[in-house]
Parts: structure tokens; C-alpha cells; sequence
């Protein structure tokens, strides 16, 4: 079994965090591959150097790993998952950053986490992943979070008609659109006014962003439909797959999104408890009433 080992270049602490647990790993005689990138940083800060055979580029890491260990926020997981896309390699989020969702595990436990993982203590968490495509492109993009539809270059409100299963749901003047994942409720999403979604729950949430009118209001659907937006605005329009991957369009256009053939998976502890994060990330149920003081 191999540990692929990627991250986020710009967090200071990786390249010493990355160094402990190689060595870790290695008193324990557990493969890894170390992404390139980080294996410079670790010779130029520690000057160590990392054997050849275990050093290979970012693209390749998804190649030979059976897990991928993704060590930043939640932005260096979606980016993971992009990298691994359909080869159903479960990835271990170590959480550098502030909020931590998908990044569950902090750098200290991830060494025990994956002793635990060697002997069966763990779980697969698998994310329903977005499809987004245009024929004027013929490209597809992939959003485990959400896909954003908004107009390019210019600060102007854009038409938007979306058909669910061929039945139009709405017509909206807004800044543009998203459709979220229960994965990506508590991101964007939450942040145009949309509710939070269990991530086990198997639909899709629509949202307008800031729509011209009090009545329009964020959406849930099943995920087995496919939802059709067109736009009919004539300005350049961006569609961005988990503010990561995106693609530019002119319009008139119309973009399809559905669900995608495949499954992110995540590699969690069993005492992972989804309400337990809300609580400690977003201040679930949080009264601030209790701790005020008259």
C-alpha cells in the first residue's frame, strides 16, 4: 500500500510537517511518494534530500498512490480531488487551513490515522461530484462543491432560463447562478443565502446570485435530473467548477449540469461526526447569549 503525499506550497509549516511524517512513515516501513514540489522545499529548507524513486510530479501522484494525503484547507482537497478525478483513490484531508470541512484530520493525528487506517479503522465518505458542459466548448468541468455560472469582464446583472428535466424552473436577472452539491452547502452555496444540505442527502441545490426580485429563492432537486441554463445575455459568461477549473463562453448559451459517473472518496475516522464539524467550523447551534454577561 502507497501514500501519495501532496499540498499547499504556500503554507509554511508543510515542508516540516511533510519531513516528520516521511520519516515516520519510513521507521514503520510504509511506502509514499512525495509530490516534487515539496520535496524541493524540503531540501531547501532542511537540506534533506528525498530518494529519487520517491519523488514523482503532481500528475503522476494519482498514478501510484493507493491513498493520497492532501495537506493544506479545503482548497488543496478539491484540488486533490480534481487530480484524482474517476480512479476511485480514497484521499486523507489534513487540515492547514481555517475552515476544514473536507479536511477533517489535523497534523497531529495524521499518523495515527493512518495506523488506524493499516488495520481497518476507518471509513469511506464518497461525495457526490457535478458535471457541468457546453457544446460550444466541448470540454467538461468537474465541481465537488459547486458549478458557478456569472458574466465575465463586466459588473452587469445576466438573463438566466433554468430547465430542470426539460421543465423550466425559473427565469432569473441576477449576477449569475449556482448549483451546489450537499458538499458544497455549507460553501458558496451558504453564502448566497442557500440552506445546508447533510451531504448523504442525494440532491442538488440551486441558488440565484443576487437576483433582481424579493421572490427568487435557492431551490432543492433530486440529483438523478439534469438541469439545462441557458443564457441569453449577449456578454461573455464564466462557468467555474469549485473556483478552480473553469471555462469561458460567449453567449447565447447553454450549458448542461447533471451528476457525474463517479464518486470522490474520503478516508475519515470513525469518530468523524458531520454535526460535530458545523458545530466547531461554522458555530452550529451556537447560542452567544449563554456567555454574555449583563
Amino acid at each position: 500500500m502507497t501514500f501519495g503525499i501532496r499540498g499547499n506550497i504556500a503554507k509554511a509549516e508543510l515542508a516540516g510537517l511533510v519531513l516528520k511524517l516521511v520519516r515516520r512513515l519510513e521507521s514503520k516501513k510504509i511506502n509514499f511518494l512525495v509530490e516534487s514540489s515539496i520535496a524541493k522545499q524540503i531540501k531547501q529548507r532542511y537540506g534533506v534530500n528525498l530518494k529519487n524513486r520517491l519523488v514523482v510530479r503532481d500528475s503522476a501522484l494519482s498514478k501510484t498512490s493507493d491513498y493520497i494525503v492532501s495537506i493544506g484547507g479545503d482548497g488543496t482537497f478539491l484540488a486533490t480531488a480534481k487530480l484524482v478525478a474517476n480512479r476511485n483513490i480514497p484521499i486523507i484531508g489534513v487540515n492547514l487551513g481555517k475552515l476544514g470541512f473536507l479536511a477533517e484530520t489535523s497534523p497531529r493525528e495524521i499518523m495515527s490515522f493512518i495506523n488506524g487506517l493499516l488495520k481497518g479503522e476507518y471509513m469511506i465518505d464518497e461525495r457526490t461530484v457535478l458535471e457541468a458542459n457546453s457544446a460550444k466548448s466541448g470540454r467538461k468541468i468537474y465541481g465537488i462543491n459547486e458549478i458557478v455560472i456569472n458574466q465575465s469582464d463586466i459588473v452587469k446583472t445576466i438573463e438566466i432560463r433554468v430547465y430542470y428535466n426539460n421543465q423550466l424552473v425559473n427565469s432569473y436577472h441576477s449576477d449569475g447562478l449556482i448549483i451546489s452539491t450537499p458538499t458544497g452547502s455549507t460553501g458558496y452555496s451558504l453564502s448566497a443565502g442557500g440552506p445546508i444540505v447533510y451531504p448523504k442527502t442525494e440532491v442538488f441545490i440551486l441558488s440565484p446570485l443576487s437576483p433582481h426580485t424579493l421572490t427568487a429563492r435557492p431551490v432543492i432537486l433530486p440529483d438523478n435530473g439534469v438541469f439545462k441554463v441557458k443564457v441569453s445575455s449577449k456578454v461573455p459568461i464564466n462557468i467555474i467548477a469549485d473556483g478552480n477549473q473553469m471555462l469561458k463562453l460567449r453567449t447565447p448559451a447553454t450549458i448542461e449540469i447533471r451528476k457525474a459517473p463517479y464518486t470522490i472518496k474520503i478516508a475519515k475516522s470513525l469518530e468523524s461526526n458531520y454535526f460535530k464539524v458545523l458545530t466547531g467550523k461554522l458555530l452550529w447551534g451556537e447560542d452567544k447569549r449563554k456567555s454574555s454577561r449583563i
